[in-house]
């Protein structure tokens, strides 16, 4: 029954992460040259520098990966405690501590595959937001070919497509490192 916990506390875990990074967001986009509107003198938007983008960027990155790790081990934990628990059922524990035995394995054995998984995921994932914003700026462009609009709407899905088949694959080797106990590779 306590494995019926875990999204619980995942899903609270994974809040107080996005209230760190929504705070920590809010600071780097204030970071910059405050410059008035050209129609609007009396409203100033932020400038920001190259750095400043390649920091937001790396921090944007940062939250898709966190996230991925964070899902990654609760399949982990899920998947080496069912394990733990069809090998253990007719022993004399008859199965029980297999949660903590799960989570005791994912942070002394198996945290650097599971970050390895979440990271080739976070890659896809942001790749996908990459095309996602310059598919809306083609959007915004008057005179858009309509065969430039067929080929972004493919890519979108191939993109999808790709991160969907990513993130199987990914929880599939979660499961199979916690059942023969290697690595991701």
């Amino acid at each position: 029954m306590e494995v019926f916990l875990l999204p619980a506390l995942s899903s609270i875990v994974t809040g107080m992460w996005f209230v760190i990074w929504l705070s920590s967001a809010i600071f780097i986009f204030s970071v910059g040259t405050p410059t008035s509107r050209e129609n609007y003198p009396y409203i100033t938007e932020i400038k920001w520098s190259q750095e400043t983008r390649g920091v937001f960027a790396w921090h944007v990155f940062s939250l898709l990966w966190i996230n991925s790790f964070i899902i990654g081990s609760v399949q982990f934990i899920i998947g080496a405690s069912t394990c733990i628990w069809y090998f253990t059922v007719k022993t004399d524990t008859k199965g029980r501590g297999t949660l903590r035995k799960a989570t005791y394995w994912l942070f002394r054995y198996h945290w650097a595959s599971i970050a390895f998984g979440s990271l080739i995921i976070a890659i896809c994932q942001f790749i996908r937001l990459i095309f996602e914003y310059y598919r809306k700026k083609i959007g915004t462009l008057e005179k858009t070919i309509p065969w430039v609009k067929v080929v972004v709407c493919l890519t979108g899905y191939c993109l999808w497509c790709l991160e969907k088949c990513v993130k199987y694959i990914s929880k599939n080797a979660y499961i199979q490192i916690a059942l023969t106990n290697e690595s991701f590779f």
